[in-house]
């Protein structure tokens, strides 16, 4: 396939378009009935983030401190709030009280009482980290913001903002925005430094699920289960392998993000072997994941890993259960359960 010029970095799907940012900040809209480009802004304004409310009514965040709405009918823009200092929005969230918090450098972030959190304590991985005290001396430290990959806020109104360092393992910090306090991530029988976050996601029965995936000498993949503060690994790629590979360092297939469709009960993930969908178990491990589709795609190297990055970003369902995912390269794909359109 060819490149696209310009990647998309943020995508969201509403009620009637989907919504993607590009790399230039330019906001871009498709008609979901015919997927065709019904808007692109224009550069004035570079935007580097996208949500909407319990209403949904879309937000864009700039990397100048403010907050917009969109029309949806007519795509007009207008100020919606303006932050005390020109911070970057990367992220914006709503509560299920519409209450706004986002994520800037380095924090999360309430707009409304101008506060901010960045006491967030981590679990060990293959991150080391100082903080500067006394002007001079630096020291170790477990207790401080990192901005995140991919965030997620749950049904109990809890975000999740997690982070992959290749071969180094991954991070997870969780801000409780009803209390507006840092949570612990320390889940039990998560090894973080063999964590590798790629979504987090969430079924109908609140529970949470972390996929983690990376290509670092060979193919690694997992999905784990939290319930109760315990996480449970549902999915191991290892499980799955080809017995005839003879790599002899293992491995299954580099997964990536998911997501949970409440029309069928199942999640539904990709990897580097095409995309899968399987039933949730009620205890033990995924048997049987089902293989829906494999598009060609580009891949880009990973930085911090012997291998590629992961080229699909975000899965997403529309209210007519078609699936929507955001390639790195390729654009954004709509599959509705026989054919497969991409949209650039």
């Amino acid at each position: 396939m060819k490149k696209v010029n310009l990647s998309f970095t943020k995508m969201l799907v509403g009620t009637e378009n989907i919504y993607a940012l590009n790399s230039s900040g330019q906001l871009v809209a498709w008609d979901l009935k015919n997927l065709t480009r019904t808007f692109t802004s224009d550069t004035t304004v570079k935007y580097t983030s996208i949500a909407k409310d319990n209403s949904n009514k879309i937000y864009l965040g700039t990397a100048k401190g403010k907050i917009f709405t969109i029309n949806k009918n007519d795509y007009s823009i207008d100020l919606h709030l303006e932050l005390k200092k020109d911070y970057s929005v990367t992220d914006i969230f709503f509560n299920s009280a519409d209450e706004i918090f986002l994520i800037v450098p380095y924090a999360v972030y309430d707009p409304i009482i101008d506060k901010n959190w960045i006491d967030f304590k981590h679990q060990p991985n293959g991150m080391i980290v100082s903080k500067r005290f006394l002007f001079f001396f630096r020291k170790r430290t477990n207790q401080y913001f990192d901005m995140p990959q991919y965030t997620f806020i749950d049904s109990q109104d809890r975000i999740w903002m997690t982070k992959s360092f290749g071969e180094f393992g991954g991070s997870i910090q969780i801000f409780d925005t009803q209390n507006r306090t840092e949570l612990s991530a320390d889940i039990d029988s998560l090894n973080f430094g063999l964590l590798f976050p790629k979504s987090v996601f969430e079924d109908k029965d609140q529970n949470v699920y972390i996929t983690s995936g990376l290509q670092h000498f060979m193919n690694s993949g997992d999905i784990f289960k939290i319930k109760n503060n315990t996480a449970t690994k549902i999915y191991d790629s290892e499980d799955f392998r080809d017995t005839a590979e003879t790599n002899p360092f293992g491995g299954g297939v580099f997964v990536g993000p998911g997501t949970y469709n409440p029309f069928d009960n199942k999640i539904y993930f990709a990897t580097t072997d095409g995309f899968y969908r399987a039933t949730i178990p009620n205890e033990g491990r995924i048997e049987n994941p089902e293989l829906i589709f494999k598009p060609e795609l580009l891949w880009d190297r990973e930085p911090l890993a012997i291998g590629v990055s992961m080229s699909v970003k975000r899965l997403d369902f529309t209210d007519d259960h078609r699936l929507v995912f955001l390639t790195s390269n390729n654009g954004i794909g709509i599959y509705d359960g026989k054919e497969l359109k991409m949209i650039k």
